[in-house]
């Protein structure tokens, strides 16, 4: 293969840490990469780079600075991010300087980076793919939203396509993609699920945990505390990438610590109500599967907070807030909305927009 050849099949995807949200959904660009025969290289870290890993062990993985984002208990969301601020922008200006290095090395013909800012350079074509193009700020914080758009839509300019993961009509996102960003264009919906299992019940409810600490961790005591009082047939997904898979069995709550694709897509489909963070990966892959759903947005976060309310006003997803998630109250609500049932999206937006900008 020549040196050319090399470089028009050779691509790096780079999705952020911070969650798992951001890996979940390249998922299904790295299948459809190798499926088109390019060599895939994936750099990222934290448990974002650990759960790729697990789902392609054999690709070429590198590191890239984390993010290293922390959370509050007490602190508002918004308030803890602008605290990391300065910690942030080093990040991205470390990831550039690191990808600089890795692109001296080794020829790629595209760089697809998810929210990681600093993935870019001059010599290679580069792709961000981000749903919070128009950032929302909490009521307190409003009067930041335009200067926060603005380097917001500044540094996703350095890049030569912005791509959506949304339906330009079905809009998901709502007001979170309203942007005049050149070259954006909208992918469809990025979900690691295809919908290969038959719906057969084994769980009356699945809940999907995610995000970052100590939140994850407040939400799931209170739940588990919560199902001692509410006797039905119940999985938990702990979003633990560490450490082993299996968790154990409390009565009538099967707990793991992660599943893989295929498996948590097994488990989705054969529950009767998902019950998940609102975060948007999570938003796409119930569409996705056409799924009855519970949210709980992390506190503070004004994206799944958006998200939620918005899911709830079109009457498909109930949600409730953490501090005053009540369980029982949730399971009866949810039989007054309609879920994500008969959502069906075009398929080959995706696989235009690689063919694109491999060419």
């Amino acid at each position: 293969m020549t040196k050319f050849d090399m470089k028009t099949k050779r691509v790096l995807v780079a999705p952020l840490d911070w969650g798992l949200g951001h890996a979940t959904r390249c998922i299904p660009i790295i299948r459809l990469l190798l499926q088109k025969s390019c060599e895939v290289e994936i750099a990222s870290s934290g448990s974002a780079l650990k759960l790729l890993q697990l789902e392609f062990p054999n690709l070429k993985y590198l590191e890239l600075p984390s993010y290293g984002a922390s959370y509050s208990s007490r602190l508002p969301f918004m308030v803890k991010v602008f605290m990391q601020l300065p910690k942030f922008l080093m990040a991205i200006h470390n990831e550039r300087y690191a990808l600089v290095k890795i692109v001296k090395s080794t020829d790629y013909a595209l760089i697809i980076a998810d929210n990681r800012y600093g993935c870019h350079v001059s010599q290679v074509k580069s792709v961000f793919i981000g749903h919070q193009l128009n950032i929302i700020m909490p009521s307190y914080l409003k009067w930041m939203a335009p200067v926060v758009n603005y380097f917001n839509r500044k540094w996703i300019a350095n890049f030569d396509e912005c791509w959506i993961p949304d339906e330009e009509k079905a809009r998901w996102t709502g007001a979170l993609t309203q942007t005049s960003i050149k070259g954006a264009k909208y992918i469809g919906l990025l979900s690691r699920f295809v919908k290969r299992h038959t719906n057969n019940t084994a769980y009356q409810l699945a809940i999907i945990l995610s995000g970052p600490e100590p939140q994850r961790t407040i939400l799931e005591q209170k739940l588990m505390h919560q199902l001692k009082h509410i006797d039905i047939n119940t999985i938990i997904v702990r979003g633990v990438v560490e450490g082993s898979q299996a968790d154990g069995r409390i009565q009538h709550v099967e707990r793991v610590n992660y599943l893989l694709s295929e498996e948590l897509e097994s488990v989705i489909v054969n529950s009767e109500i998902v019950l998940c963070r609102s975060g948007y990966s999570s938003v796409m892959d119930l569409a996705t599967l056409g799924k009855k759903a519970i949210f709980i947005p992390t506190p503070g976060q004004t994206e799944q907070e958006y998200l939620a309310m918005l899911l709830k006003q079109r009457g498909i997803a109930y949600c409730q807030s953490q501090k005053d998630f009540d369980l029982a109250l949730a399971l009866k609500e949810i039989n007054n909305y309609t879920g994500f049932a008969g959502w069906k999206g075009k398929t080959n937006l995706l696989d235009e927009a690689i063919e694109h900008a491999l060419s």
